[in-house]
């Protein structure tokens, strides 16, 4: 409680003293800039139709994942961050890691950070309120691991090998490896116009059990709703295909991502899980849709925006063996931008699921950052 405490704290008067928000620190070895941030989601939502009478009429609100982290640069080619995340009455480590500047195209990152793989790294430019449905189910967690970034007009290429495991507080690091990598190509790209086309496979080994569950795109309410598929394979693939364009006010992005299990039982079965989303958002209110290059993922729109968006997103869960279940959602929104460091988001959510069961809600998101 003492240590939320400190958190809120920080936050409050880093945002009383937004020019103290970016400090630099002359020292022997040269120039050090340390940049202090952090974010906050206040969330809100209501069922309002549902075939599963323990969610009808069901509200809830929630203060979900509020963060506090540092970012330094010192002697020109090093970088660190540290991230640290209240949630779920819990705190726990985030982005943790060092990184070197190989040249002006190439870094290296060692630390707890992301694999190259889905639309996770997005943290605060995404979207919509909550990651689509796939992305839920297969996207991985931050790891331990090392990786190579090299960055282009033309290309984004990623690579590295990572610890399966995850950290606890710096308590637990479990055993097992994932190898990972990413290529973007970008056949256009100019002021107005992007075509972003991406892979990204991922070779995992670990001696632990996998689970992959699907559930409402939502933060109000922790739902398993078309249950959880769950194997102990030798090894695994995962797989994503994606692609994005934008043409000035015009946004839209797809990925198929797929995991395929080798010797998931003692029979020897494999198994293969899939699904994919696709995604759209046009600005009513806005010049040009934003992009960063580096990263290769949406940026959020400048202040003053207006954006509407849709979405459709499916899931297959079920396998040869294992019948978790297939869910089809949608969702339509709109976000508003008041500067670069407040938005609100609102989504309506319609799911269907196995059985003949479905569901849909409102849900609404005040985002604040710094």
């Amino acid at each position: 409680m003492k240590f939320k405490a400190i958190i809120l704290s920080a936050i409050a008067l880093a945002v009383s003293t937004g020019s103290f928000a970016q400090i630099k620190v002359k020292t022997e070895a040269g120039d050090m800039s340390v940049r202090f941030m952090g974010r906050t989601n206040f969330d809100a939502g209501t069922y309002i139709a549902s075939s599963d009478t323990n969610l009808k009429e069901h509200n809830g609100v929630a203060m979900n994942d509020t963060r506090l982290g540092v970012l330094g640069n010192f002697d020109e080619k090093w970088s660190a961050k540290i991230e640290i995340c209240y949630a779920s009455k819990a705190i726990s480590f985030r982005d943790l890691w060092i990184g070197y500047k190989l040249n002006d195209n190439s870094s290296l990152t060692v630390g707890n950070h992301f694999q190259p793989y889905g639309a996770k790294p997005l943290g605060l430019s995404y979207k919509f309120v909550e990651d689509a449905s796939v992305d839920l189910a297969f996207c991985p967690a931050r790891k331990i691991g090392l990786s190579y970034a090299y960055t282009s007009d033309a290309f984004n290429l990623t690579a590295g090998l990572f610890s399966d495991g995850n950290v606890d507080n710096g308590k637990n690091i479990d055993k097992g490896w994932s190898l990972a990598a990413k290529a973007i190509f970008r056949p256009i790209i100019d002021e107005t116009t992007i075509l972003h086309i991406g892979v990204a496979p991922m070779l995992v080994q670990s001696p632990n059990a996998v689970s992959f569950t699907g559930s409402i795109p939502t933060t109000v309410v922790t739902n398993k709703l078309i249950g959880t598929a769950s194997f102990n394979p030798d090894n695994y693939l995962r797989m994503e295909a994606e692609a994005i364009f934008i043409s000035g006010k015009l946004y839209v992005e797809g990925h198929y991502m797929a995991t395929s299990l080798q010797k998931m039982d003692t029979a020897g079965n494999n198994a293969y899980l899939d699904g994919f989303y696709a995604q759209a958002s046009y600005l009513i209110k806005g010049d040009q849709q934003n992009y960063n290059k580096k990263t290769g993922l949406a940026a959020n729109a400048s202040p003053k925006s207006l954006e509407v968006l849709a979405r459709v997103s499916h899931l297959n869960l079920d396998a040869d063996h294992v019948k978790a279940g297939k869910q089809t959602d949608f969702t339509i929104g709109c976000n508003y931008f008041f500067n670069k460091n407040l938005n609100v988001k609102v989504n309506a959510i319609y799911a269907a699921v196995k059985d003949g069961e479905n569901y849909s809600m409102v849900q609404t998101r005040l985002q604040f950052s710094f």
